[in-house]
């Protein structure tokens, strides 16, 4: 066996651990979990309660659309806020405004007293804090981790979030089937509490390192220069065009998946709850092999490949009319998705100063903001011509765009992980 084997097999077998000797990481790393479960829980119940109430593509994807458009409009406000307070203060508000939101959708179902109306709303504030968590769970893990390990971090988080989603989807389906949205909404209640908890046994350990701009700089100051350092910075750049075509004619199709279930696969919330979380399957698989060769990567390659082949595959996904492929090709764009995904960040934080990471992540989070854009559009297109023709237009766009941005950013492609 070669040395180079050897040094291989070492890095593998004991990265996970190297990481998570970092008690304030793994603490942070605990509390994500549950978050990540209860956020894909909660996309599920709410999209099939919605088509079930009202029939109508459409104001499923509006409801998506309110989940995601704080990504947009707050993405670096938020940002420019994680770098004025403690980080572990935003994360604990957004734990608890999930739960608090959670128990009154419970009673509202309870009731009978839910609406559209309520789940727009209770959609659009449980988004903001996705977006919240969004900047600031990333920027805490590359201060709580060295400079070479990030990559490895972010694999690892990536791998975290999709592998949460194949239970969590699978869970949600159960829960509806039993339940109904009453039982899901309560199950969501007590993963957003098992969060508080877990967020404040972090700020136990994690607190004097946090340094933060508390008032030396105005918070317009702060946002204005995230957003000119990122868009001045052509690798970075590069990194959130492609995070915008992917966000706007890619990404939505997820929120499109009750249509497909439904519409074109005719199988029930259960099944459909299976289809959904396919995807974690191949992120999860994904994921875990960067967390291992993340420092050797072809970061930037496998960013733009990440996009591309995760494109193609929602293609084939619109045209499939059985379940067992439509399956297949889930797991096959979770993978994808998940390369894509792991790089994304870290393409971000390699490239800027480390005070400017929280406002330069707050852009990314802005410029994956575009979703709610796509969700409208993909279910606007669904209720004119159906998810099948709707994914094979807007993907097949999106891939000429990629190409386009790919061609024009050689530098992207060229790109390695920093080991600085």
């Amino acid at each position: 066996m070669s040395s180079e084997s050897v040094g291989l097999g070492r890095m593998t077998g004991g990265i996970i651990p190297l990481l998570m000797s970092v008690l304030a990481y793994r603490r942070l790393w605990y509390a994500g979990i549950g978050y990540y479960n209860a956020y894909w829980i909660e996309i599920v119940t709410t999209g099939w309660v919605v088509l079930v109430m009202s029939g109508s593509a459409f104001d499923v994807g509006l409801v998506g659309f309110c989940r995601t458009l704080p990504m947009l409009v707050l993405g670096v406000t938020l940002g420019a806020v994680s770098d004025r307070i403690r980080r572990t203060t935003l994360l604990l508000a957004v734990q608890a405004g999930g739960m608090v939101i959670s128990a009154l959708l419970a009673l509202l179902f309870i009731f009978d007293r839910a609406n559209l109306m309520t789940l727009c709303v209770s959609s659009a504030l449980l988004g903001s804090g996705w977006a919240a968590d969004y900047s600031t769970r990333r920027a805490l893990i590359s201060e709580m981790q060295t400079t070479e390990r990030t990559g490895n971090a972010m694999s690892l988080e990536a791998m975290s979030q999709q592998g949460s989603k194949i239970g969590a989807t699978i869970v949600a389906g159960a829960l509806l089937a039993a339940g109904g949205a009453t039982l899901s909404y309560a199950v969501l209640t007590a993963i957003y509490a098992y969060g508080v908890v877990a967020v404040l046994r972090l700020r136990r350990v994690f607190d004097d390192h946090e340094k933060r701009h508390r008032g030396s700089i105005s918070l317009i100051r702060l946002i204005g220069e995230g957003f000119s350092t990122s868009v001045r910075a052509p690798l970075i750049r590069a990194v959130l065009l492609v995070t915008v075509v992917m966000n706007l004619l890619v990404f939505p199709y997820q929120q499109i998946i009750p249509v497909i279930a439904r519409q074109v696969l005719d199988i029930g919330p259960q099944r459909m709850g299976v289809l959904a979380g396919a995807d974690g399957i191949g992120a999860i698989a994904v994921a875990g092999v960067l967390v291992f060769r993340a420092r050797s990567a072809l970061a930037g390659r496998v960013f733009l490949g990440g996009a591309l082949s995760a494109t193609v595959i929602v293609i084939c996904l619109g045209t499939s009319r059985v379940f067992p492929l439509s399956f297949s090709l889930q797991i096959l764009a979770g993978g994808f998705s998940g390369a894509f995904g792991a790089m994304q960040p870290v393409l971000i934080i390699n490239n800027v100063a480390p005070e400017m990471r929280a406002r330069a992540l707050g852009v990314l989070a802005m410029a994956i903001g575009c979703t709610p854009i796509g969700i409208l559009l993909s279910g606007t297109l669904s209720s004119l011509f159906g998810p099948s023709v709707t994914l094979a237009g807007t993907g097949s766009v999106a891939f000429v765009l990629l190409v386009l941005i790919a061609v024009s950013n050689r530098a992207l492609i060229r790109t390695k992980l920093s080991t600085k």
